[in-house]
């Protein structure tokens, strides 16, 4: 699939709303939701010296998701908005979920963070699935974060069409909204270049057990990536087995908004042994040619689809990194909401560098309440990161320490 035009998409949508268009005497919205959510998060952070190097942020704030269901199981919309607001957070400060006014304050966001149509078609053993809008997407190569009060989003045409165990799925993506921003949407910017249009196409399979993903993403003038993923997943024996995945991912320059001669390539090996309520994982990353660039334009959407891809991405030229994580859930113990895990990275022999070693550690701790409290959650996540690096012919290693804290606490309830 060499391009993926606007017309496309849309004649997609379309066919399949008229497809369907002899049902519609009779109007039947099936499942209509609302669900309500607060978000109350703290985040303590220290990047370095100077204050626009700390984050000191205490905000909350309230999502309204409302959700029409499929009229006549054909064709419905999903509209979601929001607001954060300011509780206690430095001046100057580095600031993640509010926005920053002209005097260095934070100031309060809101806005629409999703409006888009969905249809669906079954033909056969075939089932369509198409949208049209903003909304959060991800994608093995793209993903609108999620990880503040407010999501990140993008606005475009979305088609898929599953047959038994075999799924593929186009999209056409035009614009996009950051996390920390009141506007719906707006154009695709990277380094302060527009990037006309963003294409991802794919497809998953599974044959025996073996999951096998293939995705492509081009943004116009800017990268082609491309990325292939194995898994399989092995029962050992009763409540023991093995999780086993590969991946690799490539990325070359595909436009003049990207240096001449740009690429890259990693590949990524997992193992993780998984025992009742308990998991032990390892982990390993090779990049070559080149830093792999995760960046693809507004949208929050940067993705370095790798187990290294932590706190920082161990993700430079030459650099070999290596991971170990654990974790446990309380289940046995009566708590089967209290979640525990730990990871632990080393990344080392980058390019460029006749001295390259960093490390990191990072764990979460996480409570679903259950009951009346159903719906409450609880959680905190802790980061530590080293990097000793000198360049080669330098006789000074630079040394950089990041930590942090972040605490969430989120309830949501179904209005109906």
């Amino acid at each position: 699939m060499k391009t993926l035009t606007k017309c496309t998409l849309s004649a997609a949508v379309a066919a399949i709303i008229a497809t369907n268009a002899a049902q519609a005497a009779e109007v039947v919205t099936v499942d209509p939701s609302l669900k309500l959510t607060y978000k109350n998060f703290n985040w303590q952070e220290d990047y370095g010296s100077g204050v626009s190097n700390e984050r000191d942020e205490w905000v909350h704030g309230v999502i309204a998701d409302f959700d029409t269901g499929y009229v006549n199981d054909v064709i419905g919309a999903v509209v979601t908005t929001g607001a954060v607001f300011p509780l206690d957070v430095q001046k100057g400060s580095s600031m993640a979920n509010v926005a920053k006014d002209s005097r260095g304050d934070a100031d309060s966001i809101g806005g629409f963070q999703q409006v888009y149509l969905k249809a669906k078609h079954t033909a056969g053993d075939v089932n369509l699935n198409a949208s049209y809008g903003v909304k959060k997407r991800g994608f093995e190569l793209y993903g609108n974060s999620g990880s503040r009060v407010l999501a990140a989003s993008s606005e475009g045409f979305d088609v898929s069409a599953a047959y038994g165990d075999l799924n593929v799925y186009a999209s056409r993506l035009t614009g996009a909204s950051n996390r920390n921003q009141s506007a719906l949407t707006r154009d695709i910017m990277q380094d302060g270049n527009k990037i006309d249009n963003i294409l991802i196409y794919g497809a998953n399979y599974s044959i025996a057990g073996v999951g096998l993903v293939a995705e492509q993403l081009k943004s116009q003038d800017y990268l082609k990536k491309g990325f292939l993923m194995a898994s399989y997943g092995l029962e050992l024996s009763e409540g023991m087995g093995i999780d086993l995945d590969a991946r690799y991912g490539t990325a070359k320059r595909d436009g003049n908004l990207v240096p001449a001669g740009y690429k890259s390539k990693y590949v990524n090996l997992n193992a993780t042994l998984n025992v009742a309520n308990a998991f032990v994982g390892i982990g390993y990353n090779k990049t070559k040619d080149g830093d792999w660039n995760r960046n693809n334009g507004s949208g929050n959407s940067d993705v370095f689809n790798s187990s290294l891809d932590l706190w920082d991405q161990f993700a430079n030229e030459g650099e070999k990194a290596y991971l170990l994580t654990a974790g446990y859930n309380f289940a046995d113990l009566g708590l089967p909401g209290l979640s525990v895990d730990v990871t632990t990275a080393k990344g080392k022999d980058a390019k460029g560098f006749s001295k390259f070693d960093r490390r990191e550690f990072s764990g979460n701790v996480s409570y679903s309440f259950s009951g009346d409290l159903e719906g409450l959650s609880v959680a905190w996540y802790h980061y530590d990161y080293k990097l000793d690096e000198r360049a080669d012919g330098a006789t000074a290693t630079d040394k950089t320490k990041e930590n942090g804290d972040r605490v969430y606490l989120t309830y949501s309830v179904s209005v109906f």
